[in-house]
């Protein structure tokens, strides 16, 4: 098997072997003749052009001239390089084009299996080209452009490319050559030509110059088709660029700026286009200024990226575009989206759009209008959508029909014609004459100057149509119905629109339910037809109301209103209801009225249904207001009207007589019922005011509020005019005391005044409105008499007598005041009151006021009439008169025989803290004013107390006053600050004050200040007096706290005594709390309770310290052992009982010691006799509901101990204690006898004591129990188990 397979593998070889034998003697042969050819053919290639040149133009389909030829060898491969190369109409043998040279690539087999040239690819090169419109409007190519060349159509020229199959041509530039001699030239045009499997494709490719764009590309597929015939053929083609510079390009529009990418693709059959489809995109694209382009330059603005895509196909006699756009303004809520489709068959034209908004089609059609409709779109400025568009014409476009439906439309006022927005509708048009059917909701109008603001609609509704001729244009309308929340109207009638003069109206129209109120006055009014004066007259009139139905009729140019030559008429009726009309600046208007209202050219009359209105809250019983030229406005009204006396001082405050009066006017509030006739004439221009009539008082009440002031019950009659006010007589009631008023202006020319007097018998709380507290100082009546006085006109006049005075006047007979000397008197004493104020400047007052014989003051107040403040004054009491000072603030001077000064008392009703922030004093207003102060006081009272001969004398220093007082009983320096603080309080040093107890009656005299209006206050005094008896140094520091006022420092020392203390004073819910916590040191305690008043105290000596924590329910001073409550703890020396009565009581009587040594059934009195010393008496208590308990009160003397435990009543005034007495060693049988049988037994038992003493120190203990009242308690001892030798038995043996 081997052998066989390597038999085989052997001949293989050798087979092979003799094949490449074979080969290179056939290849032989052939490489000789190529050398031969290279050394000897190939130099000699120019002597064969003409060969070469019938070969080539055999390849490409025409004859060719070759200037020159030479042969390159790229590797084995032949190329053969022509120069000078010409080409020539086959047809008619001009030369057509030339090529600088061409190169051709040399078939080598099959030109020697052919025995002639056969070439593979043929490259053109250096052409010129130009593309240029024949005569005949063909496209027509020529190469090299010059004389002697012919022109080639270009599809002639794109059958030629199709059929040399396979060329490449590559030019210099392509010049694109335009009608108006203009050209374009096109760099490296590029042509291609080659075979594919479905026949041919041609491609054209050239850059464009840096101003044009970049590089444009164009493909054309050709199928293959039958060679007999050269004009048939079908295909596909392609043109792109990517970007085209449309400032460069020679356009219909003269673009500035901007860039266009265009994309076509189709079919072509017969060299004719068959279908169309591409996309056309602009960005940024910008316009040269240019009135025809104006429009369409905002719009490329606003839409910097738009783009086109369509498709165009041809149609039986004709063809059909479609395309849709997409404008974007950059962000996608701006984009629009709209479709057109474009048809033509034969003559006819139709069109088609859906989705197109007004302003993208009148953008990019205004540039071919003419000027005129230029000029009349631009003022439009129309803008709004157009779902659907159709156009259609025939024979050209001089006739043609167009329908646009219309949604939200707007454009503005031009020509005469109104704007509008928000439009629906149908829309249809010729050259002559078009229709506008309207459908529209929330539509607003522009009434081009008819109205002054837009017309806002919720509905609009009917048909205009319009007709041009040749005069101009009419517009007429059978019925436009409109309506919104203000009115509903239908209206009819034409608008003629001349193309010389002024437009005419023929207008009609019926409207109902109409609001009427200032802002549709200003919004309906039409104020190119009445005249300013009257729209000035109804923009302030018409206030409120609605029109059930009225009627519209106007005729004739506007321009001509009010018509005064009868060219034309303005009539218009409609009744009202509710309505509200401000006739006329300054006097009230008239509300709620009913009638009719009728305007007629000029004129204006409002007629008024009986009781159908009101003025204010005044019914109108009858009225008419008319006004005869609206021109020259003079607003006219009579009536009569019964209502409220408060709307009639109202509206005479508000009328010119009010304003005439001015400020000076009081402010006043009337109740009651009252009636008014009156008639007006009330110019809209500075023309003066005509006015008259008469107001009836029929039982009201007038008060005024600045005054706390009120009449009641006036009866009587006011007559006024323009210039006048008068009454008389006019009866009133005054806080219930009957007066009489009288008011007129008196005066002449240039002088006048409003003079009110009031006249009566009342009192000054009566005529002042005081409060009730005035009760306690005023009592009785006496005849008032009050006269205010305001001058008229001379408001503004400077250095002019004062614009008011106002006096009072009274003798004061039949009224007490109950003051202090010298300002009291009783009521049947005459005394004498005046006071007068009047301005000094524009808003300062003087007062001037006399009060008997030696009162006197002369004030100054600022901030009239708001906020009257006290700016200087002086008041002199028995020191004659009074002047104003020059200094601000008020001056005091006195000469005072009594006068009494009372701390600021708690207010009656006061029980609760939280009316703590209320309390604030009233006087700080006139205290901060307070200057200096100049008195000489006979008796200063003050509280309880009485302080004789001193002077006060009070000067105004930083931030506050100081004091100076000197007497006898008083003397030293209080400074007040104008606002006490804590860290600035009032300081009183005072060198000396001499304190008197008040008697005891006179103890609930007394009123308590009130804690929570004392001010900050640290008192000290250098020398403290109580009835005589000095107690050394007073230092007392009291500073407020919520609710009332805290003492943290309360000191009195001398020598023989020292108290430190503090404490607080407050309210609570309860009322008043006291509050203190003292200790006490005194070097002899009888000597230190009779310096404070205790005489006969029955102690002498002993060294006390006691410790007191203690509150109470009312004012500090209410201190009193039965209310207090608290704790007590003392320790009394050694010291002496000098004298054993009730004096001691006054002192320690809480546990009775002098009643437990008087009422024992045993006498002590050999142990306890005057002169009897003690070594202690100490202890503590606790005192709560008006009770004392100790366990622990000791007294403890040489002869015996007693320890007292137990309750004393300090409210009942009762006792219940046991004591237990204990006598000391050696001295318990006198004690036993004086239990026993008193002094002589005690004396006896002394003797036996001597004698017994083993018995008697058995008898060692005694206890007792103290119950009943403290005048007369009783004393009973303790049954105790007796000894053997019992003290008792020894007293029953006596």
């Amino acid at each position: 098997m081997s052998q066989g397979f390597w038999h085989a593998a052997g001949a293989t070889r050798r087979t092979l072997r003799w094949a490449r034998r074979l080969i290179l003697a056939l290849l032989l042969p052939l490489l000789l003749l190529l050398a031969f050819g290279q050394w000897w053919l190939l130099p000699r290639l120019n002597d064969y052009r003409e060969p070469l040149a019938d070969a080539l133009g055999e390849a490409l389909r025409t004859p060719v001239r070759i200037g020159s030829v030479d042969a390159v060898r790229d590797g084995w491969r032949l190329r053969l390089r022509l120069r000078d190369v010409g080409l020539r109409d086959p047809d008619s043998s001009i030369a057509w084009a030339s090529f600088a040279q061409a190169t051709v690539s040399l078939n080598l087999w099959r030109s020697l299996r052919e025995w002639r040239p056969a070439f593979g690819q043929v490259r053109l090169e250096g052409v010129s080209l130009t593309l240029e419109q024949g005569p005949d409007g063909t496209l027509r190519l020529r190469a090299n452009a010059d004389s002697e060349n012919a022109t080639s159509p270009l599809e002639k020229a794109a059958r030629w490319l199709f059929a040399v199959r396979r060329l490449d041509i590559i030019g210099k530039r392509l010049t694109v050559r335009r009608l108006d001699g203009g050209a374009i030239n096109i760099l490296r045009p590029y042509f291609q030509v080659r075979d594919t499997a479905e026949g041919q494709r041609l491609t054209f490719a050239a850059e464009l110059p840096s101003g044009l764009g970049d590089r444009l590309q164009l493909n054309v597929e050709r199928q293959r088709v039958d060679d007999a015939d050269p004009k048939a053929g079908r295909g596909t083609f392609r043109f792109e660029t990517g970007r085209l510079n449309l400032a460069g390009w020679p356009l219909p529009l003269p673009f500035s700026a901007g860039q266009v990418g265009l994309a076509v693709s189709g079919d072509w059959r017969d060299w004719r286009p068959v279908r169309l489809q591409g996309q056309l995109r602009l960005r940024q694209a910008r316009l040269k200024p240019e009135p025809r382009t104006t429009l369409l330059a905002s719009w490329l603005a606003a839409m910097p990226d738009s783009e086109l895509n369509f498709e165009w196909n041809t149609q039986d006699a004709g063809w059909r575009l479609r395309s849709q756009a997409r404008f974007g303004d950059g962000h996608s809520q701006g984009e629009a989206r709209p479709r057109f489709e474009l048809s033509r068959a034969g003559e006819r034209w139709r069109g088609e759009g859906r989705d197109w908004r007004v302003q993208d089609v009148l953008a990019w059609v205004t540039p071919w209008l003419d000027e005129s409709a230029r000029n009349w779109l631009a003022s439009l400025d129309p803008r709004g959508d157009l779902p659907e568009i159709a156009l259609e014409t025939e024979s050209g476009f001089d006739t043609y029909a167009a329908t646009a439906r219309l949604h939200g439309v707007a454009g503005r006022s031009t020509h005469g014609l109104p704007g509008f927005d928000n439009l629906t509708g149908l829309l249809t048009f010729s050259p002559a004459r078009g229709q506008l059917e309207l459908d529209s909701q929330r539509v607003q109008v522009d009434t081009a100057g008819l109205l002054r603001l837009p017309l806002d609609l919720d509905r609009l509704h009917g048909t205009i149509v319009w007709q041009r001729d040749m005069g101009g244009l009419r517009l007429d309308s059978t019925s436009l119905e409109m309506a919104n929340s203000d009115f509903n109207g239908r209206f009819w009638g034409s608008v003629t629109l001349p193309d010389r003069g002024e437009p005419v109206l023929d207008l009609r129209g019926h409207y109902r339910d109409v609001r009427i109120g200032r802002e549709q006055a200003r919004r309906y009014l039409p104020v190119t037809v009445i005249p300013p004066a009257g729209i000035a007259w109804l923009d302030q009139a018409l206030v409120g109301g609605r029109v059930v139905a009225g009627d519209l009729l106007l005729r004739g140019p506007p321009a001509h209103f009010p018509f005064d030559r009868d060219d034309g008429l303005f009539e218009t009726r409609f009744r009202i209801e509710d309505a509200v009309v401000n006739y006329a600046p300054g006097w009230p208007r008239l509300e709620g009225l009913r009638g009719s209202v009728t305007f007629r050219n000029r004129g204006m009359r409002i007629e008024m249904e009986p009781g159908a209105g009101r003025l204010l809250d005044a019914k109108i019983e009858n009225l008419a207001v008319w006004i005869d030229d609206l021109e020259k406005v003079v607003a006219q009204a009579k009536g009569r009207i019964d209502g409220p006396g408060a709307s009639l001082w109202r509206g005479l405050r508000e009328s010119p007589i009010g304003q005439e009066l001015g400020d000076d006017l009081p402010d006043l509030r009337i109740a009651g019922r009252n009636t008014v006739e009156f008639e007006l004439a009330v110019p809209a221009d500075l023309r003066p005011s005509h006015a008259r009539g008469r107001i009836g008082l029929s039982d009201n009440s007038v008060a005024l509020p600045s005054r706390t002031l009120e009449f009641s019950r006036l009866k009587g009659e006011v007559a006024f005019t323009e210039t006048d006010l008068k009454a008389e007589d006019v009866r009133a009631s005054l806080r219930g005391e009957p007066v009489r008023i009288d008011l007129n202006l008196a005066g002449g020319e240039g002088r006048r005044e409003l003079r009110g007097q009031l006249r009566g018998r009342i009192g000054l709380r009566t005529l002042t409105g005081a409060p009730a507290a005035v009760d306690a100082y005023l009592e009785g009546k006496s005849l008032w008499q009050a006269v205010l006085a305001v001058p008229i006109g001379r408001h503004d006049q400077r250095n002019e007598a004062s614009p008011f005075t106002l006096t009072l006047n009274s003798d004061l007979r039949g009224m007490a005041i109950r003051l202090p000397a010298p300002l009291g008197k009783e009521a049947s004493e005459a005394r004498p009151f005046a006071m007068t104020l009047h301005p000094i400047e524009h808003d300062a007052l003087e007062l001037a006021l006399e009060y008997g014989t030696g009162v006197r003051a002369a004030l100054e107040l600022s901030g009239y009439p708001q906020n009257l403040r006290f700016e200087r004054g002086e008041l002199r009491v028995n020191a004659g008169a009074a002047k104003l000072p020059d200094a601000p603030g008020l001056a005091i001077v006195a000469d005072l025989p009594h006068w009494r000064l009372d701390l600021p008392a708690a207010l009656p009703d006061s029980t609760d803290p939280a009316t703590d922030a209320d309390i604030e004093p009233k006087t700080v207003a006139w205290w901060n004013a307070l200057r200096d102060v100049d008195a000489r006081i006979g008796e200063l009272v003050l509280g309880d107390q009485s302080f004789t001969q001193l002077t006060l004398a009070v000067a105004r220093q930083d931030s506050g006053l100081r004091v100076e007082l000197d007497g006898k009983d008083l003397a030293g320096r209080v400074t007040v600050p104008d606002q006490p603080t804590p860290t600035q309080p009032i300081n009183a040093a005072l060198q000396r004050l001499h304190w008197h107890r008040a008697p005891e009656n006179d103890s609930d005299l007394t009123v308590a200040p009130d804690p929570r209006r004392l001010p900050p206050l640290v008192l000290t005094a250098a020398e403290l007096r109580l009835d005589d008896k000095a107690l050394g140094r007073l230092r007392v520091v009291a500073m407020p706290m919520a609710g009332g006022v805290r003492l943290p420092e309360i000191d009195l020392s001398s020598e023989q005594q020292r108290i430190d203390a503090n404490g607080e004073w407050r309210w609570t819910p309860d009322g008043q709390l006291a509050q203190l916590r003292a200790t006490l040191w005194s070097q002899a305690l009888g000597e230190t309770l009779a310096a404070f008043g205790y005489r006969d105290t029955g102690i002498a000596g002993g060294e006390t310290k006691a410790e007191l924590t203690a509150e109470w329910m009312g004012a500090l001073s209410d201190f009193a052992l039965e209310r207090m409550e608290g704790h007590l703890k003392f320790q009394i020396g050694s010291g002496q009982l000098p004298n054993i009565d009730p004096g001691l009581g006054r002192v320690v009587g809480l546990f009775s010691v002098q009643n437990i040594m008087r009422r024992l059934s045993l006498d002590f009195s050999d142990l306890f006799q005057p002169g009897t010393s003690f070594d202690r008496i100490g202890g503590e208590f606790v005192f709560k509901r008006g009770q004392a308990v100790t366990d622990d009160l000791t007294i403890e003397a040489p002869a015996a101990r007693i320890d007292i435990q137990g309750r004393t009543g300090l409210r009942d005034r009762d006792y219940d204690q046991q004591i237990t007495v204990t006598p000391r060693l050696g001295g318990a049988l006198p004690v036993a006898g004086v239990l026993a049988g008193g002094p002589a037994v005690g004396a006896a038992v002394l003797v036996a004591e001597r004698l017994l003493q083993k018995g008697i120190e058995q008898a060692t203990r005694y206890r007792y129990t103290l119950t009943g009242s403290w005048d007369d308690p009783v004393l009973e001892p303790l049954r105790e188990p007796p000894p053997a030798t019992s003290p008792k038995k020894l007293v029953g043996d006596q």
